[in-house]
């Protein structure tokens, strides 16, 4: 609703603005008031008796209709938002080539008449080169540990479902992120998402949320998601290590809360835009999930 106000009020402004421009143009060049009627009288008389009228006049007005349609066609035709969807590229090592045997010339020792002639064979696995072996500079003794995953503890999600759902925003599911291993994920309009999880610290989920801004960030153009983030029952809830993360010491007090922040009511102009958003959001999720 606010995108077509805003196009109706712009559309009038350029009504205006080129009705003045028009009006200033065929003043100076052909003396001629667009807004007086006697000047619109003498031009058909003109006409019906068949005096000669400058041609510049009629191309005049047929550049300056031609100019206000199309001003009117760019402000009021629809624009949609495009998303990019995230690419994992893969790269297949080549087959290594097996190292080639290198012939050696064999010499033959000299024959005398009182020995008889002796030829020497060296084996054919003595003539092949050895394989190289990558061995670093400096070999490492003990390697780096695994990032250890933060366990989610295994709840039904439905309750977490079912209030995003009542409070009208689009559940997506519960993907691994970072090191969540299950993160409930709901969108809703102006491209809002919202990130949960139960029972973790919030710098854990703050880890998650900068994830996702990182993936948002390498594929979106001029798109901002704004995420919000929570955890039910966090071990840091006193004092949050992350700021700006909601904490519920229940599902109930996260119903309470969602019950009074729910989903603005989509317009049909943005069911387009929206379908979009949730396809890129699907996108991502399973990119997340393979990585």
């Amino acid at each position: 609703m606010k995108d077509r106000l805003d196009n109706f009020l712009l559309a009038i402004l350029w009504l205006l603005a080129s009705t003045l421009g028009a009006c200033f143009w065929f003043n100076i060049r052909f003396g001629f008031n667009i807004f007086s009627s006697k000047h619109w009288h003498h031009l058909a008389y003109m006409q019906a008796v068949q005096n000669p009228v400058n041609p510049t006049f009629y191309i005049s007005t047929v550049i300056t209709v031609f100019v206000i349609i199309f001003g009117l066609y760019l402000i009021i035709r629809p624009r949609f938002r495009r998303f990019k969807m995230p690419i994992r590229q893969t790269t297949i090592p080549s087959p290594q080539q097996p190292a080639q045997p290198i012939p050696a010339d064999v010499p033959t020792p000299s024959v005398t008449p009182a020995q008889p002639q002796i030829t020497s064979t060296i084996p054919e696995q003595m003539l092949t080169r050895p394989p190289r072996l990558n061995i670093a500079v400096t070999p490492q003794l003990f390697s780096a540990p695994p990032p250890q995953q933060v366990a989610t503890p295994q709840n039904d999600w439905s309750e977490i479902r079912d209030i995003f759902e009542s409070a009208g925003y689009t559940f997506k599911g519960t993907p691994r992120i970072d090191t969540i291993t299950s993160a409930p994920i709901a969108i809703g309009t102006g491209e809002v998402l919202w990130l949960g999880a139960i029972g973790i610290p919030t710098s854990a989920l703050g880890a998650a949320i900068d994830t996702l801004n990182q993936i948002f960030s390498d594929t979106l153009d001029n798109i901002i998601i704004n995420i919000n983030g929570f955890v039910i029952d966090a071990p840091d809830a006193a004092a949050p290590t992350t700021p700006g993360i909601l904490t519920f010491d229940t599902p109930a007090s996260l119903r309470q809360y969602m019950s009074e922040h729910t989903n603005p009511p989509l317009a049909e102009d943005d069911i387009e835009n929206f379908d979009a958003f949730s396809a890129y959001i699907s996108t991502v999720i399973d990119y997340i999930g393979k990585i």
